[in-house]
């Protein structure tokens, strides 16, 4: 697997650093509420972009019916191909060699933000598809190609300064392109 290089990891921080959106109206408190608010777990969203599959047709399905979920996007990734206690595990290992300076050999990293609210975490050496839908003649079209040895980026929250939150967003990053998939149900949306 390959290493993440220091200027690497640099030029990504730098990449994925952005600033926390401002409340609409700054200078008024959130209104109060009786209810405590509910917690998701830190790996639900992360679960709509796995398949436990190790066939990339599979995963290539998986990714085409969350379009049916949203129907404004454009691309939807999947992760396939390991376990979802590694996967899990290696983004807790991500965090706590940042805050423990390196205790677990794994192809993983992860930098915090400057205000300690979010992580950036980067997963390597992985298998996903990506599945893209673009319009032609007003109907929508869609590929599904598949990665190897492939990064994904996930951005969490970061709860009480430095432990893991839940994942917010995951994007697709960059890896050895293998195959398009080819699709046997492709959506009617």
């Amino acid at each position: 697997m390959a290493a993440v290089s220091l200027l690497e990891m640099l030029l990504l921080r730098r990449a994925l650093a952005r600033p926390a959106p401002a409340p609409a109206d700054a200078d008024e408190p959130a209104p109060p509420t009786d209810q405590e608010p509910a917690v998701a777990n830190e790996f639900e969203f992360l679960d709509k972009h796995y398949d436990p599959t190790d066939l990339p047709e599979i995963a290539a399905q998986t990714a085409l019916e969350r379009f049916g979920n949203y129907p404004n996007a454009r691309t939807s990734t999947v992760i396939f191909g390991v376990a979802w206690q590694a996967l899990t595990e290696s983004i807790q290992h991500a965090v706590l060699n940042y805050n423990n300076g390196g205790i677990y050999d794994a192809p993983v990293a992860a930098v915090l933000s400057e205000d300690a609210n979010q992580w950036q975490i980067i997963l390597t050496g992985l298998r996903f598809v990506n599945a893209t839908r673009t319009m032609v003649g007003g109907r929508p079209q869609y590929t599904v190609s598949e990665y190897s040895n492939g990064s994904i980026f996930l951005t969490a929250q970061a709860l009480g300064g430095q432990a893991l939150g839940e994942i917010v967003h995951l994007g697709n990053g960059f890896g050895d392109w293998v195959q398009d998939v080819e699709l046997k149900n492709p959506p009617t949306y």
